[in-house]
């Protein structure tokens, strides 16, 4: 059985009413009094409101202090195997590789879970932006991992995508050419 420590008062803070919620603060003080163990606990629970909270959190420490989560990448990206994660949860765990190396230990399970993403229209439009980010990231010293990116932007740019998709696969159609010539 997982031993979970939560005496802090953390779960309290990430549960306030929305007014009262700041991210980047809470951020703050989890890095500031090492609770971070603690976060990253809150970040795989089952409640949804509390999970995608501290993962919303988790992405502003990351801001902060990126080499801070390094030792918790693992059981972040193991938490997108789970059923029935809270929209929440999945955009800020991406958003956490969208700018930074995934492992390479994780790099074709990421492929994989984002290129699902990204041809899911039902998907939220940030994850599916993110995705497409994670994809190009993994992708570029592949050439042929950067076609087939290609492709599949090609096609999406086909159907009526909401303009933070369109964007997104512009300027990333953009970077693949520039790497490819």
């Amino acid at each position: 059985m997982k031993k979970k420590v939560i005496s802090s008062g953390l779960a309290e803070e990430l549960t306030n009413e929305i007014r009262t919620f700041s991210a980047p603060v809470l951020a703050k003080k989890v890095l500031e009094h090492q609770l971070l163990p603690e976060l990253i606990e809150l970040a795989l629970e089952k409640d949804h409101l509390l999970s995608s909270r501290a993962m919303w959190v988790l992405g502003h420490c990351s801001d902060q202090d990126y080499d801070s989560l390094k030792p918790y990448h693992a059981k972040l990206i193991k938490n997108l195997e789970e059923k029935e994660l809270h929209n929440g949860v999945i955009r800020n765990t991406l958003r956490l590789f969208q700018q930074h190396p995934v492992p390479q230990v994780y790099e074709s399970f990421l492929l994989d879970k984002c290129y699902r993403y990204i041809n899911d229209p039902a998907e939220a439009i940030a994850v599916r932006a993110f995705a497409i980010r994670i994809v190009f990231n993994i992708s570029k010293p592949y050439p042929e991992l950067l076609t087939e990116l290609y492709t599949v932007l090609n096609h999406l740019n086909v159907y009526d995508e909401p303009p933070g998709i369109k964007s997104r696969v512009k300027n990333t159609i953009k970077d693949i050419n520039k790497l490819l010539k």
